[in-house]
């Protein structure tokens, strides 16, 4: 059952506010009719009841005779019907009995029932749009109510990498700042209306996760891993040699001697957990790159403004 939230007090206008001697003997009327009609209503239910168990008696009746041979089929047919007809006659006539028990009439002219507004499903309430004791109008929004057992993830994809995304398959859904090697949560893509950020080139891919035990919370950002059409090769090397300089190039430095490092321009394409993906890179066959002290003194050169004259890009 779910919780109520306001309650609405319909308001009368000022010319309204106090009945004619007229408009009270009416109203008087008014109640003594709707008086006798749901007495009317509940004496027909009754009826019903008694005219159906009859009509059960009368088939058990037939069909008894009809085994023993003294009776006919047309004679069960006919009860049957007779049946039929009284279980009809029940359900109207507890369907207009409900309705004439829900019917109330106001009892002073000025004094309204209230309307309680409950939240239409389980969640988690937000964007209040009224105030107690405030005067709201027909079709406004009083709240917003968030289903979090249920999330939609928004993933933001590159114009030029959107075609290489199975938009089918499956995502794994991280919060930040948790290893990449966890257990993540599984996300279906579902269709949703299409949208896209012409400022940063992106389209958008949504996704359905369920939240059960609340990890995520809405507006939360998170990482997800996307699976791709086709699987190509690349070049990989640790997330931790990479280095940047303060142009905002990628680089790492490849061991080609013992305390010697060569350093490498690389172009970044994306990073996988611990892994980053190179697009272009040095040879395949090379060193393993390294995070070395010299590195990190070069880069901390580079961001102090000392950048020197980078080799071309290999």
């Amino acid at each position: 059952m779910h919780q109520p939230i306001f309650s609405l007090l319909p308001l009368l206008s000022a010319e309204r506010a106090v009945l004619t001697a007229a408009e009270q003997v009416q109203l008087a009327q008014s109640r003594a009719a709707l008086a006798s009609s749901q007495i009317e209503a509940r004496q027909q239910v009754k009826s019903a009841e008694v005219e159906l168990q009859a009509a059960e008696i009368a088939v058990d009746r037939a069909e008894r005779l009809l085994r023993d041979r003294a009776g006919t089929q047309q004679a069960l047919d006919e009860a049957n019907a007779r049946l039929q007809l009284a279980q009809r006659a029940l359900e109207a006539a507890q369907a207009r009995n409900a309705f004439l028990e829900k019917t109330r009439l106001e009892a002073d002219a000025g004094r309204l029932v209230p309307h309680v507004i409950s939240a239409p499903l389980a969640g988690i309430l937000s964007n209040f749009a009224a105030v107690p004791g405030e005067t709201v109008v027909a079709g406004q929004t009083l709240f917003e109510v968030a289903n979090t057992r249920r999330m939609w993830i928004r993933v933001p994809v590159y114009v030029g990498q959107s075609g290489e995304v199975d938009a089918a398959a499956n995502a794994i859904v991280r919060g930040f700042g948790r290893p990449p090697e966890g257990s993540g949560l599984a996300a279906k893509p579902i269709v949703a209306p299409p949208s896209a950020d012409p400022a940063a080139a992106t389209v958008d891919l949504f996704y359905e996760v369920a939240n059960d035990e609340g990890r995520l919370r809405p507006g939360e950002k998170v990482a997800v891993t996307l699976t791709l059409l086709a699987e190509k090769e690349s070049l990989v090397v640790p997330w931790s040699a990479v280095l940047f300089d303060m142009y905002g190039g990628s680089w790492v430095y490849e061991k080609v001697a013992p305390q010697t490092f060569l350093r490498r321009r690389v172009e970044l394409d994306f990073v996988d957990g611990r892994d980053a993906v190179l697009a272009r890179g040095p040879n395949r066959g090379g060193s393993a790159p390294a995070a070395c002290p010299e590195g990190r003194e070069a880069q901390h050169a580079a961001l102090e403004g000392n950048a020197p004259d980078w080799p071309p890009l290999s």
